[in-house]
């Protein structure tokens, strides 16, 4: 699934880094461990009874399955990078996990169409290998290769089906989402939506789940109530941070860069401690600008404090800030919103960022003004 930055909370190395494709991380969360163990311990069993002249290499076979789930997930999350990146917006991360796999990207400078785009080549890329590994069991192999090949089949094709589903967290949830905000023009209200349809599916899935063993005539045991159970957990928690999500993106749409902005003093990169302690106000965080105007990093106080009084005449700034990482700079009006002052601050794990507008250092932005802004709201 995709994972839009600044209105889902991001994760830092999010388990194992594996790869890097174009610039993107790709990380296999310590979790995804726990969905091969539940996985060759389902299918092992199995294939050893319909294979008995394997022996134990049946559960070498169920492994195999395992990583032929986890090479479905990574194409399915590779296509959403892909996607975005075509699109011009940044991507963060792909991650493989216990709850399937998510793509983190920046969505700020999305649009409904693009977002819809990005949901749906998820879904087409397992329903492509799909097709490729039907086509496979066409030329006739027999035996294992037979067994993985349409084992690959029916479980892109089953991923393709859920991803669909018209509810969030799932793929067709962001198309739900893309339609209402398209048809609206307000992207809070196609996440509500999408998160109530959210719901409204999880239900149904689980009274499949529950249901169909029940239609079968056979009793519910203790695997079909653990499934119904993982599903509900992860659909319903997704949904309701969706309409969390949307309802907290439509008061930050309320809020303006102005009512939170506050004045910083900017100091040139090249100027002595003396000179910016003699305008340097309590309370107030000078910033540390480059030769363009560009706010590079913030000077410490505590590293001020120990610098002997003797010696503000000779002491650069740069000894005593701390340089700030890319993209902590906004550029933005002061009648703009502040949801791309949100967006920096989730995307880098700062509480504080620098606001430009049109070249020209305006203040900062701290978390905590953001949160008593967005209460107010």
């Amino acid at each position: 699934m995709a994972q839009t930055a600044g209105t889902r909370r991001p994760s830092r190395g999010p388990g194992v880094r594996v790869a890097t494709i174009a610039g993107v991380p790709v990380y296999i969360g310590g979790s995804w461990a726990l969905i091969a163990v539940v996985l060759i311990a389902l299918i092992g069993p199995s294939i050893a009874r319909s294979r008995p002249d394997i022996g134990v290499l049946a559960y070498g076979v169920a492994a195999l399955m395992a990583l032929q789930l986890l090479v479905a997930v990574l194409v399915h999350e590779a296509a959403h990078a892909i996607a975005a990146r075509a699109y011009g917006l940044p991507v963060l991360r792909v991650v493989a996990d216990l709850w399937g796999g998510h793509t983190a990207f920046e969505s700020g400078r999305s649009t409904p169409g693009a977002a819809a785009v990005i949901a749906a080549v998820g879904p087409l890329a397992n329903g492509v290998l799909a097709l490729l590994a039907w086509l496979a069991l066409q030329t006739g192999p027999t035996g294992i290769p037979d067994t993985l090949i349409g084992g690959f089949a029916v479980l892109n094709a089953a991923l393709a089906a859920f991803n669909l589903l018209p509810g969030l967290p799932l793929d067709g949830g962001q198309l739900v989402e893309s339609l209402v905000w398209k048809v609206t023009g307000s992207r809070p209200r196609g996440m509500v939506v999408a998160g109530w349809c959210g719901r409204v599916v999880t239900a149904l899935v689980i009274l499949y789940v529950l249901g169909r063993p029940l239609a079968m005539g056979r009793q519910l045991d203790l695997f079909d109530i653990g499934w119904a159970m993982f599903i509900a957990l992860f659909m319903w928690a997704g949904a309701s941070s969706a309409i969390r999500g949307g309802q907290v993106l439509a008061a930050v749409q309320q809020v303006s860069v102005a009512e939170v902005l506050k004045r910083a003093l900017g100091a040139s990169e090249w100027e002595r401690l003396d000179t910016v302690l003699d305008r340097w106000a309590p309370g107030e965080v000078v910033v540390v600008l480059d030769r363009s105007g560009r706010p590079t990093a913030v000077v410490e106080p505590e590293a001020v404090g120990r610098v002997p009084h003797g010696r503000h005449a000779e002491t650069d700034l740069s000894a005593v800030s701390r340089p700030q990482p890319p993209g902590w700079t906004v550029e933005a009006a002061p009648g703009d919103d502040i949801v791309p002052v949100i967006t920096a601050m989730q995307t880098l794990g700062t509480p504080l960022v620098a606001v430009t507008h049109q070249g020209r250092f305006l203040g900062i932005v701290t978390a905590e003004d953001v949160n008593r802004a967005v209460e107010r709201v």
